[in-house]
């Protein structure tokens, strides 16, 4: 739990509650969500009027549902204060626990009037009244020596289950889903923490299920934090599996007349895929479910997969629970990645088989192995990665769902006829060349509804005939609010052949360049350990920053800008004599990607060539954007080799033109950036009225918003608050955000693709 100080605003008679605050170190105490506090066993709710109870009643029960929720101890008793009439309701939680494991949508204080269980307390005191203080006292504090009935156990089910899992793995660091999960039967016959709580002894009822199929969609989630690197899967959301089933149905569709089929899935889980073709039926009659030959990597999905569809399929491997090979927590002779897998008899019939058509139906793992070692029971290398490493060389082998994906059309597909349907994100086509393959049908889905963030997973049906395509276009469904997929736009995804540093990085070196300067951390301080640094430190009076542009990904490691050398290499120096031509690699990076369906979808690239170079109102938007952003680290700062660093990318012109400054008084400029220009102005005027300012230094928006935009915490309780020292410096600082992104919007956006820096 997280300790925080509970304290409340003087109202009415309050000298009662000074004495009872609760200290930042009292491991008895919590402010817990938007309560007003839990504290040994009580939750708090203060009011300054109770004109009904069972209103307030019911506002606190809600915030017992999301504790329960979230993996909380639900406290045993609710006390609600009123404080202009100091009186305080006690209640059992017990008494309303059928309303605490219910789950409530929106604002806990809203919707109360209409609760019409029984609100008489079970205990009503006048704290201001010293016998009714005494036994106020031994709810408070005298329940010190004995925390057994603190709280109430709750029943654990799919709404509560993954936030206990959490916080399980949380407390007890070496557990895995077995101990946590275990049902007593199979290869691990134990009982896990839900059905014999010993670490939440008295805080959850044993869970009398005999299967954890109830938990079918939510498996990923409860993965121990080794499972969870290892395994990296994200399961299939029900409204997308029976969007994808159309896709087998044309696969189906294209088996030739005589030959017999299967639909494998190596990485099943617990069958949410497969259990979308139940009821859908080919043109001879037959189930499509079984025709399914699947497997998975973790143990307790299969324990769940063959209950739920073992007899559903032709085939599960391994096909019975006296078949697996357990090793810590995984079904080893389940590892799609594995030479004896490929091989396995059960598989090798269908491949081998002419007359035998093909369709994988697979949402492989995600997970970036760059490391090549995670952890205790994971391997080094596979065989998989060896053979594919033949072929491929680089970031392309670092991620499982690669692997996946080429083992797929390497080792199962054979003729034109077979088929691959893939959940996944684009980067496999886009950037990867994995699927040189002609598409019949794709669809682009939300991977938040996958467990995941707001992005997009592609979901292709591709035919095993080769085609080096362009590009795909793809219709985008969200799932809406009766969970049923939904189609929102319609997008083209291009492939993307080049990053930046392969045509456009400023390679070039200068005979006056030295080694003897120093190099940046990536929030643009000096790095002043000695250790992991991989960028030459140079010094050249004409170098004015660092950019790193690389890969063709968005993320932060990708887009560093930086007064020095960013330690760890990875990008180039910007010099004075072709600095604007450089920066709109940087500022490619940049692009605001507001709508899931972007993405996941889009790249940094160098396959336009240098044509963009010769667009000056294009400089002169990405020279702009570049000195106003806030993501642009130069700072300017005396260095430990003596020398001081002056920021020239920004328009701060105190101590006289920056380099960026200089060039922008060249140019012309609309009335977009006019007002850009002056809402700089107004900035600067303001920085100059802080504490912290410091005349010697030139500022760009970065450090301002670093060292001088200063902020403090205000109130307690629900009305804390962070208050900014300036607030009218802070004002100008956030209008500058949303007008730059506007700026982007309209000025350099369509550019970027136009010029294939984006694609």
């Amino acid at each position: 739990m997280v300790k925080k100080q509970y304290t409340v605003e003087r109202v009415g008679q309050m000298d009662f509650f000074d004495n009872y605050r609760i200290p930042y170190n009292d491991d008895a105490s919590v402010l817990v969500d938007n309560t007003d506090g839990v504290y040994h066993g009580n939750i708090l709710e203060f009011k300054l009027n109770i004109n009904n109870t069972g209103k307030v009643l019911f506002q606190a029960i809600k915030y017992l549902s999301k504790m329960r929720i979230k993996g909380e101890s639900v406290p045993a008793r609710i006390l609600l204060i009123d404080l202009n009439a100091t009186k305080i309701y006690v209640y059992n939680s017990i008494d309303y626990i059928d309303y605490i494991q219910k789950v409530y949508i929106g604002a806990a204080s809203v919707g109360n009037n209409a609760f019409n269980s029984n609100v008489t307390p079970v205990a009503e005191y006048d704290y201001m009244d010293m016998v009714d203080s005494a036994e106020v006292q031994k709810l408070l504090i005298n329940r010190v020596s004995d925390e057994t009935d603190w709280y109430v156990p709750i029943d654990i089910d799919e709404n509560c289950i993954v936030g206990w899992a959490e916080r399980y793995y949380r407390e007890v660091p070496t557990a895995t889903k077995g101990d946590f999960l275990g049902d007593g039967t199979g290869k691990i016959n134990t009982n896990g923490e839900i059905r014999d709580p010993r670490h939440f002894k008295g805080l959850i009822n044993p869970y009398t299920e005999p299967t954890n199929e109830k938990f079918k969609y939510l498996m990923d989630c409860l993965n121990d934090r080794l499972n969870k690197k290892d395994l990296g899967a994200f399961y299939t959301p029900k409204a997308y599996c029976e969007k994808a089933s159309e896709l087998v149905m044309k696969a189906v569709e294209r088996v030739p007349d005589g030959n017999d089929y299967v639909i494998i899935d190596r990485a099943a889980g617990t069958g949410n895929l497969e259990a979308a073709l139940i009821g859908k039926y080919d043109k001879n009659g037959d189930e499509l479910i079984s025709h399914c030959v699947v497997s998975t990597y973790e143990y307790y999905e299969y324990k769940v997969l063959s209950e739920r569809i073992g007899d559903k399929v032709r085939n599960i491997i391994p096909p019975t629970e006296a078949n697996v090979i357990y090793e810590n927590g995984k079904v080893s002779n389940a590892d799609a990645m594995s030479k004896d897998f490929i091989e396995n008899p059960l598989m090798k019939q269908y491949v081998d088989d002419d007359k035998c058509t093909i369709i994988l139906f697979e949402n492989p793992p995600y997970r970036d192995v760059t490391s090549n070692s995670t952890g205790k029971g994971i391997k080094k290398s596979d065989y998989v990665v060896e053979e594919m490493k033949k072929e491929f060389k680089g970031s392309v082998l670092n991620d499982l769902s690669n692997r996946f994906i080429w083992s797929g059309f390497k080792y199962y597909l054979r003729q034109d006829t077979d088929s691959y349907i893939i959940f996944s994100p684009a980067k496999y086509f886009k950037t990867c060349n994995l699927a040189n393959k002609k598409m019949i049908k794709g669809f682009l889905f939300n991977r938040k509804h996958f467990h995941a963030t707001d992005s997009a997973i592609t979901c292709i049906l591709w035919s095993n005939e080769y085609l080096n395509f362009e590009f795909l276009i793809l219709d985008a469904y969200e799932i809406n609010s009766n969970n049923t997929p939904k189609k929102c736009t319609t997008v083209k995804i291009k492939k993307a052949d080049n990053v930046f540093s392969k045509f456009l990085y400023d390679k070039r070196t200068f005979d006056d360049d030295i080694e003897n300067g120093i190099c940046c951390n990536l929030d643009g301080t000096e790095r002043l350990k000695n250790t992991t640094i991989r960028v030459k430190k140079l010094y050249n009076s004409n170098i004015i920053g660092y950019i790193r542009a690389s890969s063709f990904n968005f993320d932060a490691l990708s887009k560093q800008l930086l007064r020095c050398g960013e330690y760890d290499a990875n990008g180039f120096f910007l010099r004075k004599d072709n600095y604007q031509v450089k920066l709109p690699l940087w500022t490619a990076k940049m692009i605001p990607l507001d709508n899931w369906y972007d993405k996941d979808v889009y790249a940094t690239t160098s396959d336009g060539g240098d044509a963009y170079t010769h667009d000056s109102d294009f400089l002169k938007s990405c020279l702009i954007y570049t000195c106003l952003s806030n993501q642009n680290k130069c700072l300017s700062f005396d260095g430990s080799d003596g020398r001081y660093y002056r920021n020239e990318l920004c328009f701060d012109t105190t101590n006289g033109d920056t380099v960026a400054s200089a060039d922008l008084a060249k140019m012309t400029l609309d009335v977009d950036e006019k007002a850009l220009m002056k809402l700089w102005d107004d900035i600067l005027a303001e920085t100059k009225r802080t504490a912290n300012y410091d005349s010697r230094l030139t500022y760009g928006v970065y450090q301002i918003t670093k060292e001088l935009n200063t902020s403090h915490k205000t109130g307690t309780g629900r009305s804390k608050r962070i208050v900014y020292d300036y607030p009218t410096l802070n004002g100008y600082l956030q209008t500058l955000r949303t007008n730059l992104k506007a700026y982007y919007k309209s000025h350099i956006t369509d550019k970027m693709f136009q010029y294939e820096l984006l694609k």
